[in-house]
């Protein structure tokens, strides 16, 4: 008699970021109310897919195996990955499409808050897959572990506290031109460098409305290039580990389920 495959065991350390779920060939992995994965010990075969996938090291008891061929059938939100390329280049030429950000700001705070459940992060997340095309497809990157306090409570929510201060700055700044200040046509990158950003025509606006957009795209932009640094020397979706809206999201999802 054979002996049977150890089955996956999902410790604490899961972020709920879905890249099992993606990774698992036979629809074996779920996540739980935006909480935690899930895994169907009746599908599953332990094939280890989903520890090679997983960015958080949180999946443990099987081996990690890491595969380029994921044959299930595509679908549409699949193709979603072409948003980020095409969201930063509309950006380039005229920084106003900056103000598209915003859906990919309040959507998945959504659907946690009304949906209790992160299926943004887990299904529908264009950055992520951009981040597994040109790492995982493309071989760009190194596939390494990422350091455990990546994953730990205490760097995610500082991560989120801090760059929710970022964000609350850039807001602020705004304010001051909509009060009369002179609007700065520049892109902030990593909060420190400012990017000149002069060839894009902002009249036909007010200056707030401009500054803002300005303002959204260096916080949009430095998020992707600090995901792009840890998709290169890490696992391809190491940003998911600790991604402030991931980090946001779960812990909404788990408010909402105390109250259940």
């Amino acid at each position: 008699m054979a002996e049977a495959k150890p089955k996956p065991e999902i410790t604490g350390r899961c972020v709920a970021c879905g890249c099992c779920v993606k990774a698992c060939p036979l629809n074996a992995i779920t996540v739980h109310r935006g909480m935690r994965a899930v895994a169907d010990e009746e599908k599953c075969v332990g094939c280890g897919r989903c520890a090679g996938a997983c960015p958080a090291l949180a999946i443990v008891n099987v081996p990690a195996v890491v595969s380029k061929n994921n044959k299930k059938d595509k679908r549409w939100y699949d193709y979603l990955w072409i948003v980020t390329p095409v969201y930063f280049t509309l950006g380039f030429f005229n920084i106003l499409f900056a103000w598209l950000g915003l859906i990919f700001f309040c959507t998945p705070l959504l659907i946690a808050i009304i949906g209790g459940n992160k299926s943004y992060c887990n299904i529908y997340c264009d950055r992520g897959q951009f981040f597994e095309i040109i790492g995982g497809r493309a071989g760009v990157s190194f596939k390494k572990n990422a350091p455990r306090f990546l994953g730990s409570t205490g760097f995610r929510y500082g991560f989120l506290a801090f760059f929710m201060t970022m964000f609350g700055l850039m807001l602020y700044n705004t304010y001051l031109v909509f009060a009369g200040a002179g609007l700065k046509e520049a892109v902030k990158l990593f909060w420190t460098f400012d990017v000149p950003w002069h060839w894009t025509n902002t009249s036909f606006v007010t200056p707030g409305v401009a500054q803002f957009a300005f303002g959204f795209d260096g916080v949009m932009l430095t998020a992707t290039l600090i995901g792009l640094i840890t998709m290169i020397f890490l696992k391809p979706r190491t940003w998911c580990v600790y991604c402030p809206m991931g980090t946001m999201t779960h812990g909404i999802c788990k408010i909402k389920a105390r109250g259940k």
